[in-house]
């Protein structure tokens, strides 16, 4: 499957050191906390969902935002 964009929501903040971890987020928007990532393949996603866990970050919604073409590349 080709690379996807994605909206994470989550509860609280991310911290930035995880943040660091994962280029593909462009932005993260304060409410709760909205992470935008864009080339995101599915073990990319898989790999941010179980760093989250692993950070006791609870993950509210995540899902793939629609009319966005993947890019290419």
């Amino acid at each position: 499957m080709g690379k996807s964009t994605y909206e994470i929501r989550i509860a609280g903040t991310m911290p930035v050191d995880l943040l660091e971890n994962f280029h593909q987020i462009e932005s993260v928007e304060p409410a709760g906390t909205i992470l935008h990532a864009t080339q995101l393949d599915d073990a990319a996603i898989w790999g941010l969902i179980d760093a989250l866990r692993d950070a006791g970050i609870e993950l509210v919604e995540i899902r793939r935002e629609a009319g966005l073409t993947p890019k290419e590349g």
